[in-house]
């Protein structure tokens, strides 16, 4: 049985203490079981305010700032320069909002005493914008937002750093249309106000689109439906409204929401380096079926897996190895190791990667649909960078029987005994309405980078589960390495179930079956 564990934005997870309840599993498409429900905790969105209010504190030393720090690093001009700047509030008139963009090191903006403060540029024109430099003084800020807007009134938060470190921080982020730049700041780092020496905005030619380039944007074939935006004038399903109304009552009976699943139920990806040596993984019966696949021996025969290598939590185990050096992917499901020995019970070898479609050969891989976990998966790179360049797998609970699936699937676990009407098929692809203005939508910043990514490249359905999940990168990537969890500043408190609360799961559009199949 499998427990749907909620995650806060670290490693541990947040239990009820009355039960433990069904999540995700993917389970090589193979394992059928109920969900049931749960008490949830309390759950905690991250809001940022537009009011303050002073506090009667004295103002810090001010430290002496070297003239270097002031100087662009980039070979663009500062398109904040001396432009127009407006407040929340200045401490005093002789900090206010302008001395921010008039490239002084001697001047400052210092707001009042409390947490929701922010300052914004108005750069005269919409503008791309790649890049903002902050140059604090000592009180910074310790968790803040930088937003963007065409109109002055419609704000798209474009970053959300929960870990400030002051000083100077230069913030890079996908292309944008923008005409005003604003600090929203969220938590201050000092009992003061926030105090900025420079608020700069850039547009660093090869910085944006192109230059922000992450490894996951190109994994497989630049051709793979995974990288393939969606027309805005894609033909929709027949039925594409009684799916999202099956949709969205999966929703309504599973939990109340989607989830996001990150130790759990969301497999590690490991990248070791050419010449690492190599060790075979076993396959082991799991399932108890008394016999073992001969091509699984084969594939892997000889896999470079580092020695940090770790599985995910839960049942599945799942752990993925990539290595670029030869182009080889390897997809492990119930993963262990076993005096010394690596073994798994299913997965595969996929060679030649950068020329394949992203779809795994006929039976193999640990979806129940043969689609690779790196395709789908969301990095936290991709959400510190504020764009995902790829289609999102989904997990479904209620789906479509097997014998009726959509390409990019080639196989199924759907269950539908009953032939209820409007159940969803393995495989197909959605998105969301792409007229649709998130920017206008209060929803945490993660959710807003996904539905961006839902309106361009869509959602595909890669398996059943016990409850509606996509998957991020597990924080174990990381982790192993002696990195933090980077789910910590990027889900700022929220927990991993709360993160898409808001986002318009009505506004689905189904796309026919097979769409865009070769």
């Amino acid at each position: 049985m499998f427990n749907r564990l909620h995650f806060q934005a670290s490693p541990a997870a947040v239990l009820s203490s009355s039960m433990a309840v069904l999540l995700a599993a993917c389970g090589g498409g193979n394992l059928d079981t109920p969900a049931s429900s749960e008490a949830k905790p309390t759950q905690m969105a991250a809001t940022i305010q537009t009011d303050a209010t002073a506090m009667p504190i004295a103002e810090p030393p001010q430290p002496m700032l070297l003239a270097a720090s002031l100087a662009s690093t980039t070979a663009s001009s500062n398109l904040a320069l001396g432009k127009t700047v407006t407040v929340s509030s200045t401490q005093s008139s002789s900090t206010g909002g302008a001395n921010a963009v008039d490239g002084q090191s001697s001047t400052r903006w210092s707001s009042q005493f409390s947490d929701a403060q922010w300052l914004s540029v108005d750069l005269g024109q919409v503008s791309t914008v790649n890049h903002v430099k902050l140059i604090w003084e000592t009180a910074y800020a310790k968790s803040y937002a930088i937003q963007t807007s065409t109109d002055g009134s419609s704000w798209h938060t474009v970053l959300t750093n929960s870990a400030g470190a002051g000083g100077t921080e230069d913030l890079h982020f996908a292309d944008t249309s923008a005409r005003w730049v604003r600090m929203s700041g969220i938590s201050r780092a000092t009992a003061w106000g926030y105090s900025l020496y420079e608020f700069q905005v850039f547009d660093d030619p090869g910085s944006g689109t192109s230059g922000n380039a992450l490894p996951t944007d190109h994994v497989f074939a630049p051709t793979s439906f995974w990288y393939t935006p969606i027309p805005a004038n894609a033909p929709l399903h027949s039925n594409s409204a009684g799916l999202v109304s099956d949709f969205l009552r999966q929703i309504r009976t599973y939990y109340g929401d989607v989830t996001i699943n990150t130790t759990a139920y969301a497999s590690p990806v490991f990248e070791p380096a050419s010449g690492i040596s190599t060790s075979k993984v076993t396959q082991w019966d799991c399932q108890h079926k008394g016999l073992l696949d001969a091509s699984l021996a084969t594939q892997w025969g000889g896999v470079p897996v580092p020695s940090y290598a770790t599985p995910s939590d839960g049942t599945d185990g799942e752990m993925t190895i990539y290595q670029p050096a030869s182009n080889t992917l390897w997809e492990f499901w119930q993963t262990r190791k076993v005096n010394g020995q690596w073994q798994a019970c299913w997965g595969g070898r996929m060679q030649n990667v950068s020329a394949s479609n992203g779809i795994w050969p006929q039976g193999y891989g640990t979806t129940a649909t043969g689609l690779p976990f790196i395709g789908g998966q969301i990095t936290a790179e991709e959400l510190k960078r504020g764009d995902i360049r790829h289609a999102i797998g989904i997990a479904l609970v209620d789906l479509e029987r097997a014998g009726v699936f959509s390409w990019p699937a080639n196989r199924s676990d759907g269950y539908n005994p009953g032939n209820a009407a409007n159940r969803i098929p393995e495989g197909l692809r959605f998105r969301l309405d792409p007229t649709l203005n998130v920017d206008a939508i209060d929803m945490h910043p993660v959710a807003r980078i996904i539905a961006k990514a839902a309106q361009k490249y869509g959602f595909v359905v890669w398996d059943k589960a016990g409850a509606i999940s996509l998957r991020v990168q597990n924080p174990k990537s990381y982790t192993a390495l002696g990195q933090p969890d980077p789910y910590a500043a990027l889900f700022n408190g929220t927990p991993n179930y709360a993160i898409l609360n808001g986002f318009p799961w009505e506004k689905l559009q189904f796309l026919p079956l097979n769409y865009g199949k070769p």
